[in-house]
């Protein structure tokens, strides 16, 4: 799921930020997607209304 839809799903991003316990601000930092671990939340809590969209970290690597 993009953030964008969950926020969307729950009514913004305070009632959003209320059922994970988080500030807007947490929020916020997501970026396109929230985190994985946090996705698995919101499916949950969602009711399965939003799916997990698995996201990786790209490493940086200074060789």
């Amino acid at each position: 799921m993009r953030t964008q839809e969950a926020i969307e799903h729950f009514g913004g991003v305070t009632k959003l930020a209320d059922v994970l316990g988080l500030t807007r601000d947490a929020i916020y930092k997501w970026g396109e997607y929230p985190p994985n671990e946090t996705q698995y939340k919101i499916m949950v809590i969602s009711g399965g209304a939003l799916s997990v969209t698995i996201t990786y970290k790209k490493e940086n690597k200074n060789d």
